[in-house]
């Protein structure tokens, strides 16, 4: 796990910061399956590994702040890793980085590479209303 964090702190330091105040869990392939098929709102966020360093950071930036203006209603789930192919076809991911948003079992949409600011706040607004605003979800 520390040998994980580790490669991790040096792909992105706001994964790093997320993981660091909870706002990420960093999950094993088998709790992934388990954590997505539970109710609620989820994001599971495919950040490509090294390879994708740039790149995963921008999502990065992008997924801390929609993680805190919808704190305490959206689990997120970093999947580690460069290449996990298994996992990448199950949830539709295509290109990397991605964040794939579930709602109990089922892939609302699947956010490949990085795109702007409004793409990311619009998808999370299309499922869970205003930010700060519980019980507005949509779907």
């Amino acid at each position: 796990m520390i040998e994980l964090e580790e490669s991790m702190a040096e792909e992105s330091v706001a994964i790093t910061d997320m993981l660091g105040c909870g706002l990420l869990q960093l999950a094993a392939d088998d709790d992934i399956d388990t954590i997505s098929r539970a109710e609620g709102f989820k994001v599971l966020f495919f950040s490509g590994g090294k390879s994708r360093r740039s790149d995963a950071h921008d999502v990065a930036v992008a997924l801390r702040e929609i993680l805190k203006d919808y704190r305490g209603r959206v689990r997120a789930l970093l999947v580690p890793g460069d290449d996990n192919p298994e996992l990448s076809a199950r949830y539709r991911v295509l290109a990397t980085p991605s964040l794939v948003l579930l709602k109990d079992d089922a892939i609302l949409e699947v956010i490949p590479r990085v795109r702007d600011w409004a793409d990311y706040a619009g998808a999370f607004q299309r499922y869970l209303g205003k930010p700060g605003v519980a019980g507005t979800e949509t779907n």
